[in-house]
């Protein structure tokens, strides 16, 4: 058995890329409900079904993209599996939806705004806290 982990490399993504139906068996735990595993978006991105558990961020993530199990039954997991594998018109509808909303919605030049502008709100506060203290500083401004 050939079991890799991390993110997917070339010959990952070329094995991956011919799957019916990608999981995400991560059990289910305050750290699972609150991280979208990367391959998520990898899963997403080259426009395949997902079956995970039912978490927060996996859901928000995928949405329509996924089957969601309920939390830790195997049983209803590998249903779910089987929904997707008997029927290739669901998982061909479901990976469409997931690449669009990868390349419509969650591509990293939709996050860019936001973060500069958190950068840029935690770089003011600086700023304030030092001119409160009246230390010269020579924070960069946009």
């Amino acid at each position: 058995m050939n079991t890799k982990f991390g993110c997917l490399n070339f010959q990952n993504v070329k094995i991956t890329k011919t799957c019916d139906v990608c999981v995400n068996p991560d059990i289910p735990c305050e750290f699972n409900d609150k991280s979208t595993m990367i391959k998520i978006m990898e899963y997403m991105a080259l426009g395949k079904s997902i079956v995970q558990f039912d978490l927060k961020e996996g859901r928000f993530s995928a949405q329509e993209a996924s089957l969601y199990a309920k939390k830790g039954s195997v049983k209803d997991f590998s249903e779910k599996i089987l929904t997707i594998v008997n029927n290739g018109d669901l998982g061909k509808k479901m990976g469409d939806f997931g690449y669009r909303r990868v390349r419509d919605k969650l591509d990293w030049k939709y996050s860019i705004p936001s973060l500069l502008k958190a950068y840029e709100a935690v770089f003011q506060e600086v700023r304030n806290d030092l001119k409160i203290k009246n230390l010269d500083t020579q924070i960069p401004r946009k």
